[in-house]
Order: structure tokens, then sequence, then C-alpha cells
């Protein structure tokens, strides 16, 4: 069980990276900030497909839409392990 707990790990932590980028969004750093940069390094390969599903002019809800789709698969990795 120790790549289940691998997993877990690795989809908590990408989801505060994920949190994280949404409130570097708010507080709008420096464009070049390394912080930022590392961030969205990280989260756009997975943030710009679901950004095309949800095409909403104005509103960008594919962080959420991230954010829900990691839950459900710590959900289902912990069942597994169960």
């Amino acid at each position: 069980m120790d790549i289940a707990r691998l997993a877990l790990a690795v989809l908590r932590v990408y989801s505060w990276v994920i949190a994280a980028r949404v409130i570097l969004s708010w507080v709008n750093p420096y464009p070049r900030n390394e912080l930022l940069l590392w961030v969205i390094r990280l989260t756009e390969p997975v943030l710009a497909p679901l950004r095309k599903l949800l095409p909403i002019p104005g509103l960008d809800l594919s962080p959420m839409l991230a954010w829900l789709l990691i839950q459900l698969l710590v959900r289902m990795i912990m069942q597994a392990g169960a």
C-alpha cells in the first residue's frame, strides 16, 4: 500500500498548489515572480484542458473542477485500500 500512500500525498500536495494558484491570482503579484511561475508551470498542464471543458468568459472554474477531481481520486484510492 506504499504506492497508494504516495499517490494520496501527491494528490493532496497538488490540491494545495492549485489553491496557491487561486490565491496568487487574487493577489496578482509581479508577473515574473519565481513562486508564481513555478506554480503556473505545475498547474497549467492540468488546468488548461479543464478550462476548455468549462468555457465561461471571464470566469475560470478549472481550479474548482481540478480540486473536485482530485478529491474524487483521493476517495477512490482510500476505498480501494480499505
